[in-house]
C-alpha cells in the first residue's frame, strides 16, 4: 500500500502509471474504457465504478492483476489490490466497506463498489489492469452529497414583544439559507455554519420578528429546496406569565384549605380538651341514687355499734 502525502507524491505517482502503460502495451489503451467518468451518490449510500479491459485477460492461466487507488487534494491512497486472481487485499480503515466484484472479472470488468460512503470518498479514483496482455488503467471522480432532507424549526419569545425563529438541518456541500415572509419579501437572517463528526454542514439560521402582527415565515435551504413556514401568530408558544399565574394560583388555594381544615381540627381538640378541664368533678360524682344507699349503710352500721 503506498499512502502520498502532498500533490508531488501524487503527481509522480500518476507519471509512473502512464510511464509504465507507453512501456508495457501501447496497444492495450485502446480496448481499455471507463464505465463512465463521474459519478454522484448521496452520504451514506452505495456506489459501483467500473473500468472495462481485454477479455483476453479472462482466459486460463492469464495473468490478471487489478489495482483501485483513490487520490484528492494531493492524497494518495491504494483500496484495493488483486493479484493472480487470488484473494484481494483492503486497507484496515476500509475493511467493510470496500468490494472488488471478482464474478465481473470474468466478464472483463473491474468493478469497485464503496459502500456507506462518507463525504471523504469524494475524489478522482484509477482503475489499474495488468495482464499478459499489458498494462493501462482509467480514471473517474466521485462526488459524495448528503442532501438537505429535514429542516426543524423553533420558536421563542424574545423582549420587546419579539420572537425568534429558528431553522435547522445538516448536509453537505454548503447551502445558502433565504427568509420570506407572507408578501414575498426577503429577511434578512443570521446564519452559522458548524462542521459535524461526519463533515457534513450543520447550518442555523435566525429571524427576530414581531409577535403582534400576523405574517408566515418562510425558511428555505437553496441548494435542495426544502423548507419550512412559521406562523404567526398561530405558532406562537403559550406565554409563560400565564401558565405560572395559574400554578401560583392553585397552589395558593390549596395552601388555605389545607390551612382552614387545620385550623378546624386544631379548635376541636382544644375545645374537648376546655370541657374536661372545666368540670373535673363530674368524673368522679356518684349519682344522687348511689349517695342516698351509700348513707343508709352508713346509718344502719352505726346502730348495731
Amino acid at each position: 500500500m503506498q499512502i502520498f502525502g502532498n500533490h508531488n507524491g501524487a503527481t509522480i505517482f500518476g507519471y509512473l502509471i502512464v510511464l509504465n502503460v507507453h512501456l508495457v502495451s501501447p496497444h492495450l489503451r485502446t480496448t481499455f474504457l471507463a464505465e463512465q467518468t463521474m459519478y454522484s451518490s448521496e452520504f451514506g449510500g452505495e456506489v459501483v465504478m467500473g473500468c472495462r479491459f481485454s477479455k483476453k485477460a479472462t482466459q486460463p492461466n492469464s495473468d490478471l492483476k487489478v489495482t483501485w487507488h483513490w487520490t484528492s487534494s494531493g492524497l494518495h491512497q491504494e483500496l484495493i489490490r488483486l493479484d493472480n486472481t487470488a484473494d484481494y487485499s483492503v486497507p484496515p480503515k476500509y475493511q467493510g466497506r470496500v468490494k472488488l466484484l471478482t464474478e465481473e472479472l470474468k466478464n472483463g470488468w473491474a468493478k469497485l463498489q464503496l459502500s456507506n460512503l462518507r463525504i471523504n470518498d469524494s475524489g478522482t479514483y484509477q482503475c489499474l489492469v495488468q495482464t499478459t496482455d499489458g498494462t493501462d488503467y482509467k480514471t473517474m471522480t466521485l462526488s459524495v452529497k448528503a442532501p438537505y432532507k429535514t429542516v426543524t424549526k423553533r420558536i421563542e419569545r424574545a423582549e420587546q414583544n419579539k420572537v425568534l425563529l429558528t431553522c435547522e438541518s445538516e448536509g453537505y456541500p454548503k447551502s445558502e439559507v433565504v427568509w420570506t415572509d407572507g408578501n414575498l419579501q426577503n429577511q434578512h437572517p443570521n446564519t452559522s455554519f458548524v462542521s459535524t463528526p461526519e463533515q457534513l454542514f450543520k447550518i442555523t439560521s435566525q429571524i427576530l420578528v414581531s409577535s403582534s402582527e400576523e405574517n408566515n415565515y418562510t425558511c428555505s435551504f437553496k441548494s435542495d429546496k426544502k423548507s419550512t413556514t412559521f406562523y404567526i401568530p398561530d405558532d406562537l408558544p403559550t406565554p409563560p406569565e400565564k401558565s405560572d399565574a395559574v400554578i401560583i394560583v392553585v397552589l395558593t388555594v390549596l395552601i388555605i384549605v389545607i390551612m382552614a381544615a387545620g385550623g378546624i381540627l386544631y379548635y376541636k381538640r382544644k375545645g374537648n380538651q376546655s370541657d374536661i378541664l372545666d368540670n373535673p368533678i363530674k368524673l368522679i360524682t356518684l349519682p344522687d341514687n348511689h349517695k342516698q344507699a351509700r348513707d343508709t349503710n352508713y346509718s344502719k352500721k352505726k346502730e348495731n355499734f
